[in-house]
């Protein structure tokens, strides 16, 4: 299992201690960019796609992770 497979899975196990580095990770394995940092909120675009607000606190909060989830599911589960 590579790098990119772990990171992926680890995600999709929703932990309670995800850093917010490995959420930067996920986000730009499946398409998204970095469109800009507002303060201490970091903002993800993708063309066709809801834009993402996280928090760049670590750990993320789970609901943030269910709401990535619930937008990047379809993508996710086509990368792994």
């Amino acid at each position: 299992m590579s790098r990119k497979e772990k990171l992926f899975q680890r995600f999709l196990d929703l932990p309670k201690d995800l850093r917010f580095e490995e959420l930067h990770k996920v986000l730009l394995a499946c398409g998204y960019t970095l469109g800009r940092t507002n303060g201490s909120h970091a903002i993800y675009t993708k063309p066709n796609c809801n834009s993402l607000t996280v928090p760049r606190k670590t750990p993320v909060k789970s609901y943030l992770l269910r709401q990535v989830l619930t937008e990047i599911g379809d993508i996710l589960e086509d990368s792994i």
